[in-house]
């Protein structure tokens, strides 16, 4: 019970962040970074696949979820203006070209044990391949990355302060549920790490200028 309390403080923490987020994107007040959250929303999507095909409790999907849906949201909000919708720098359209290559290679995977030419432990292992390799390639996140780096004025750290809190929840239920060493524990603890950072750089920089960082 503690497990599902945990998922679902995790995902309401996430949803405030988007409603944050939202806000100050409607206002302007944020410019999304459309390459990445392109990026993200795909990715995210990806791996709630991924963790539901894992057989993931139904509280350590629910922040995956609430992530896929909110992401989608503002990636089409950011693509309205773009020149285009595909990346542009050489780096970001390989990282792009890796996450598709993951779907088909885990698309296979299914028609390969549908077609009896693999059997269930065998597909069990490439699923736990594919989830590990999207979550250590991170690349998805360069494009803001370099934005937040080069014009922190771009972003409010409030928003990513928040959705440091949630993975840090669902790191704990992670924990709990499926101990440390367990490839679940990948996507909330990498992701914890990235926002937490974008939080840090991001506050930093409008606090340094006495401007609020919440």
């Amino acid at each position: 019970m503690v497990i599902v309390e945990l998922g679902i403080i995790a995902a309401s923490l996430q949803a405030a962040g988007y409603f944050f987020y939202g806000a100050r994107m409607l206002r302007r007040d944020i410019l999304p970074n459309p390459t990445s959250w392109l990026m993200f929303a795909y990715g995210t999507t990806l791996i709630l696949i991924l963790e539901w095909d894992r057989d993931a409790s139904l509280a350590l999907l629910i922040l995956p979820a609430t992530c896929a849906i909110s992401s989608i949201v503002v990636a089409l909000y950011a693509l309205r203006g773009a020149r285009s919708w595909l990346p542009e720098h050489p780096f970001d359209r390989f990282s792009f070209a890796f996450d598709i290559l993951l779907t088909l290679v885990y698309l296979f995977t299914w028609f390969l044990l549908v077609n009896g030419f693999i059997v269930e432990t065998q597909k069990n292992l490439a699923d736990i391949i594919i989830l590990v390799s999207w979550n250590i390639d991170i690349s998805a996140f360069f494009p803001l990355l370099r934005q937040v780096y080069r014009h922190p004025h771009t972003e409010h750290a409030m928003p990513w302060i928040v959705w440091t809190g949630a993975y840090s929840v669902l790191v704990l239920a992670t924990v709990i549920e499926t101990g440390i060493f367990n490839e679940l524990i990948l996507y909330p603890f990498i992701n914890m790490i990235i926002h937490g950072s974008i939080a840090i750089r991001v506050g930093l920089w409008h606090w340094m200028r006495s401007q609020p960082i919440i």
